[in-house]
């Protein structure tokens, strides 16, 4: 049994870390530390998506409708629904992703990320 810790952030000067933290049969859980007034750009994913807001509050748009979600809220797309991310203060997210899904996909979404992070 491992334990993973979505809380326990290295601090960085990045203004969006991104890491894997754990694979399952069927899941990839990541995480990713936005800094206050960061954006993640419209994108969209193979397969369907959770994301928790696990600490702050996040914007998320897609097809014209704009949420926030606060600490404890969770979001679920389906495949290829195109979304955007913007943290309203420093902020940490679990993303889950389709064991099928690329991790390098997640990962390029940040110009200031490098490819190779694993758990």
């Amino acid at each position: 049994m491992d334990i993973v810790s979505f809380l326990n952030v290295s601090t960085s000067e990045k203004k969006v870390q991104i890491d894997k933290l754990s694979e399952t049969s069927f899941s990839k859980e990541i995480r990713i530390c936005m800094a206050k007034d960061s954006v993640m750009q419209e994108h969209t994913a193979p397969d369907a998506i959770t994301i928790l807001i696990i600490k702050g509050r996040v914007r998320i748009d897609s097809l014209e409708e704009s949420k926030e979600l606060n600490n404890g809220d969770m979001v679920y797309f389906n495949a290829k629904v195109p979304h955007s991310l913007e943290a309203l203060e420093d902020s940490v997210i679990r993303l889950t992703l389709s064991k099928h899904d690329s991790e390098q996909r997640v990962f390029s979404l940040v110009e200031n990320i490098p490819s190779h992070r694993t758990f």
